[in-house]
């Protein structure tokens, strides 16, 4: 009698929902969080650790999906910066009256854009700034890079 493992929780409609989540900007880990959705261990063992055919087709809906992501990423960094609503508070003293600078706004925008650029900067060579030493070892960056790079164009 063979020994099999538990089934998997993937389905296309899962694999739909994720990918049309990742792509809109949101991450794996939240996701992952919702009760309905598979464990983050779980989808990464579709993408890298199986060579089980029936993830095919995740795995190359997972690459675009991704790919998309990175280009909303990079819209996200223009929206921030053009956005500069909050950046100026009411002065609420009547002495000096006017508007005053609302420094913890600015730089809370400045931590979400740098936040993105070294995100990117990491997951897509595209992104980077000045080249870097190669690595040796497959990271979940080079595994997304090598789907995305057998996309058709």
């Amino acid at each position: 009698m063979a020994v099999t493992g538990r089934p998997t929780k993937y389905t296309k409609e899962i694999d739909n929902e994720l990918c049309e989540r990742l792509a809109s900007g949101q991450s794996l880990n939240s996701i992952c969080r919702d009760a309905h959705m598979p464990h983050r261990v779980n989808v990464m063992r579709w993408i890298l650790a199986t060579d089980n055919p029936i993830y095919d087709d995740f795995r190359i809906n997972y690459a675009l999906a991704r790919e998309i992501q990175y280009q909303t990423m990079a819209d996200d960094i223009i929206d921030i910066c053009d956005n500069g609503s909050n950046d100026y508070m009411d002065q609420m003293d009547e002495q000096t009256g006017g508007y005053k600078v609302n420094g913890e706004n600015i730089q809370r925008s400045r931590l979400r854009v740098d936040t993105r650029k070294w995100f990117m900067s990491k997951v897509l060579p595209k992104f980077k700034d000045k080249p870097e030493a190669d690595k040796t070892g497959d990271t979940m960056a080079d595994a997304i890079t090598k789907l995305i790079d057998k996309l058709p164009n």
